[in-house]
C-alpha cells in the first residue's frame, strides 16, 4: 500500500493566516461601526425641527420663501401654530447633522454647488432629470442617512418659480409632515417597547397595538377599554386610548358623529374625570386611516377639574361588526401641539385588527 505524507503548514503561512484574519475582523468591527455594513442608525431630533441646507448665498430669496412655507401658522383646536422649526445652515454642518430626522436641500440642482451634486447622488439619472426639468420642483426621500429620516431637495431657478411652484402644490407641507410620521413609525420603537403588554391586549380584544417604552398602560377589560399616557418631567403629556363596542349605526348614519363625540364624552367621564369636546372648536370629517373610511373628530377637549384642556384627534370606524374609537390627546399650555399629535398618530398607525368581531353585549351610549 503506498504510503502518504501528510504536508503541515509551515509556521510562516500560518502567522500570515492569523494577521489576515485579525484584520478582517477588525475591519469588520470598523465598518459595522460606521454604517458601512448597510445599516442605519435612528433618525435624531425633534419631530419638527428642519435643518435647511441652501446652496444660496444669505438673503437670498429662495431661502426666505421656502423658510415662510415651512413655518406658516396652521390652524389648530387651541391657536395657530408654526408646523415646524427652520433650522439655516450649509454644508459644514452636515457631518454633525446628517443623521437629523428631517434635512431639506433647497438648490439651483443644475449647478455644480454641494446641494446640488447630493441631488444628483441620491437620485437616478432619470429622477434628477425630472427634477431639474422645470424652473422649480422636489422630490421626498426615506431613510436616506438615517432609519425614519426624510430628505427633501428642492430645485429653484428662482424665487418666483419656488413661490408659484409652492402655490400649485396646497398638499405638499401635508406631504412633508405625512413622511415625518411615517418616520416616527420607524424610530418610535428604537429604544424597546412593552411586548409583553401589548400580547396581553391583543389575546382579550383581538386587535394588536404597539406600546412604546415610556408609556403607561390602564386597561378596563370588562368595559372594551385600553388606554396609553406619557407623563415626563417638563415634557408635554399624551394620551392614546382604544375602545370598541358593537356597531349600531351605519357610516351613512347622520347621527354618527354625533355619537361618537357623545361617546368621547361618555369614556372621558368614567375614565378622565370629566373631559369634555367643546362643539364651536371641534369638526368632523370623512378621511382615510389605513385604507379604511373613517370619521375623524378633530377639536379641543376641556376639564374644569383641573382646569386643563388641549387639542385632541378621534378616529370613529366600524369593521367586523364593531365600532373602533381610537383617540389621541395632548395636553402642553405654553408649547406646541402638533409634535405630540404627529407622535400619537404614530402610534394609532401601527394597529392591526384580527377577525373576531365579538364586541361584547351592550354600547356605552344609547344612540
Amino acid at each position: 500500500m503506498a504510503q502518504t505524507t501528510a504536508i503541515l503548514p509551515s509556521a510562516r503561512p500560518l502567522l500570515v493566516r492569523l494577521v489576515l484574519a485579525i484584520g478582517l475582523a477588525l475591519a469588520a468591527l470598523l465598518c459595522a461601526l460606521a454604517g458601512c455594513d448597510g445599516s442605519l442608525t435612528g433618525a435624531i431630533g425633534p419631530n419638527d425641527d428642519i435643518e435647511l441646507f441652501s446652496d444660496f448665498p444669505r438673503g437670498d430669496e429662495r431661502t426666505q420663501v421656502l423658510d415662510a412655507f415651512l413655518t406658516r401658522p396652521v390652524e389648530t383646536p387651541v391657536r395657530p401654530e408654526a408646523p415646524f422649526t427652520v433650522l439655516r445652515t450649509d454644508s459644514t454642518a452636515f457631518r454633525r447633522m446628517r443623521d437629523w430626522r428631517t434635512l431639506v436641500f433647497l438648490g439651483d440642482m443644475r449647478t455644480s454647488r454641494w446641494g446640488a451634486r447630493q441631488s444628483r447622488r441620491l437620485l437616478t439619472r432619470e429622477g434628477y432629470e425630472r427634477l431639474v426639468s422645470q424652473p422649480a420642483g422636489s422630490v421626498m426621500l426615506s431613510d436616506v442617512w438615517a432609519t425614519g429620516q426624510t430628505v427633501w431637495l428642492v430645485h429653484a431657478v428662482s424665487a418666483e418659480a419656488l413661490r408659484q411652484k409652492l402655490d400649485e402644490d396646497p398638499g405638499l407641507l401635508r406631504k412633508l409632515e405625512e413622511k415625518v410620521i411615517d418616520g416616527l413609525g420607524k424610530t418610535l420603537y428604537l429604544n424597546g417597547e412593552q411586548g409583553e403588554i401589548a400580547r396581553g391586549i391583543s389575546r382579550r380584544h383581538g386587535y394588536e397595538i404597539r406600546i412604546p417604552k415610556d408609556f403607561m398602560v390602564e386597561e378596563d377589560a370588562g368595559n372594551r377599554f385600553v388606554r396609553m399616557k406619557r407623563i415626563q418631567p417638563d415634557e408635554p403629556v399624551s394620551f392614546f386610548l382604544i375602545y370598541y363596542e358593537p356597531s349600531r349605526l351605519s357610516d351613512d348614519d347622520p347621527r354618527l358623529a354625533t355619537y361618537c363625540t357623545a361617546l368621547r364624552d361618555t369614556l372621558a367621564a368614567l375614565y378622565f374625570g370629566g373631559d369634555r369636546v367643546e362643539p364651536s372648536r371641534t369638526r368632523a370629517n370623512w378621511v382615510d386611516f389605513q385604507g379604511r373610511r373613517t370619521l375623524e373628530i378633530y377639536g379641543l377637549y376641556q376639564n374644569d377639574n383641573p382646569p386643563m384642556g388641549g387639542p385632541f384627534r378621534s378616529y370613529c370606524f366600524q369593521e367586523n361588526g364593531r365600532l373602533y374609537l381610537i383617540d389621541q390627546a395632548v395636553f402642553n399650555p405654553p408649547g406646541k401641539k402638533l409634535p405630540q399629535l404627529r407622535l400619537l398618530e404614530a402610534i394609532a398607525r401601527t394597529l392591526r385588527l384580527g377577525p373576531d368581531g365579538a364586541a361584547g353585549p351592550s354600547a356605552l351610549v344609547t344612540p
